[in-house]
């Protein structure tokens, strides 16, 4: 595919929140056709046919990877489906891009990164977050030295996650569950973006305080990357503190959003309220946007995106920099500065598929590809082994930012 006018017609594996999230950007955006869906919920493949009426769907994947109109297939199921899933539309000769983390194991990630380049094809992880404008330009700050040298990254999030309605698989106590695999992804790839992508050491945990929930809904590490520059991240999900109040200028939640979360999944008609809550936040459903963990949403400001649950502090030789609703401000030597960024309308989300159609339709360089998303997931991997371990993990497939 060579011309600037190529339309990639995209299938998508998996109707579930974050496949909900991506397709109104791929609906929108002009180089991309919603080609196809497939999903085994029947119902659910029906709203997406409603919204979509010129797409094919499918009950199966294998129905959709050899879809003619297909030339690049999203892969948004459950983690320990992505294997799967992404060798046969591999197989298919398809391009890929698949849902983080890629795999559970540093083996399927190998054998994912193998089979795309013996067919010739893309593959690519949607860290769509990694691509947002403030992450970028705080990436440039770091490439460029316009502050000096990075030194140091600090990065912290308490929410809701652990408490909102989860599948089963969220809830798994295996490699793929808990809050490390499903957020942490996101947190540890903002990170490596930033300080350019080679971690050298890390010593973290990933911890489970509640056993009803039976996963880890907490993480924190310490990261030493090749360079000298030094990370920390901390994560919980058990719905006390809520990170906003530290990034939300005035924001303090009621008493109504206190904790909204752990008192709905209290208050629980029936034991099967939590795994029919969690459909309905799928593609279409009726708590998608909405109850959940909100809170009184009427009360509440308007989010300002993922990356604002918490505060982001970058630091340079002259000056810290965080990240703020309209771009970032630089706190130098001298004086405090506004760096306004991003268009209206336009996130991360954007970001990783303009790359992706690059690549595809001109030969771009891919970044967040096969490799890439093998050196993330190879974060969480240490992180769990030096949790059970109480040691200082070397990595060995890390691999440097694509700028």
């Amino acid at each position: 595919m060579a011309s600037k006018d190529a339309v990639v017609g995209v299938g998508i594996i998996g109707l579930g929140g974050a496949s909900g999230a991506m397709i109104p950007k791929f609906a929108k955006n002009p180089h991309f056709k919603l080609a196809a869906a497939g999903d085994i919920d029947k119902e659910i493949l029906g709203r997406f046919k409603k919204d979509h009426p010129d797409a094919e769907v499918y009950e199966d994947a294998a129905g959709l990877v050899a879809s003619k109109s297909v030339d690049l297939v999203y892969i948004a199921t459950p983690n320990n489906f992505h294997t799967e899933h992404a060798r046969m539309a591999l197989e298919a000769k398809k391009h890929v891009l698949i849902e983080k983390p890629m795999t559970i194991d540093i083996e399927g990630s190998q054998a994912m990164i193998a089979t795309a380049k013996r067919n010739g094809v893309l593959l690519g992880v949607n860290v769509k977050h990694s691509f947002e404008p403030r992450v970028l330009r705080l990436r440039q700050m770091a490439r460029d030295g316009e502050l000096g040298r990075l030194r140091m990254i600090n990065h912290w999030r308490f929410q809701d996650w652990l408490y909102r309605p989860r599948t089963p698989e969220e809830l798994t106590p295996e490699p793929g569950g808990g809050i490390l695999w499903r957020q942490g992804p996101h947190q540890f790839d903002i990170i490596r973006t930033i300080a350019g992508g080679m971690v050298r050491s890390l010593r973290g945990t990933a911890d489970t305080w509640d056993p009803a929930r039976r996963v880890p809904g907490a993480h924190a590490a310490f990261l030493d990357f090749e360079d000298g520059t030094l990370a920390t991240a901390v994560y919980s999900g058990y719905d006390h503190f809520d990170t906003r109040e530290l990034v939300e200028s005035g924001y303090t939640p009621s008493a109504a959003q206190h904790a909204a979360a752990r008192r709905e999944l209290r208050e629980a008609p029936n034991p099967e309220w939590e795994g029919n809550a969690a459909r309905e936040e799928r593609y279409g459903g009726s708590r998608r946007g909405g109850p959940g963990g909100s809170g009184d949403a009427a009360a509440a400001p308007p989010s300002m995106g993922w990356i604002m649950g918490g505060p982001m502090i970058v630091s340079f030789d002259k000056g810290d920099v965080r990240l703020t609703r309209a771009g970032l401000t630089v706190y130098g030597d001298e004086e405090i500065s506004e760096i306004p960024l991003g268009v209206k309308g336009e996130d991360g989300r954007d970001g990783r598929i303009n790359t992706y159609y690059e690549a595809i339709a001109h030969d771009r360089p891919l970044p967040a590809d096969g490799s890439w998303g093998m050196a993330t997931l190879e974060v969480l991997l240490s992180i769990e082994r030096s949790g059970r371990e109480r040691k200082e993990i070397f990595l060995e497939h890390q691999t440097p930012t694509v700028d």
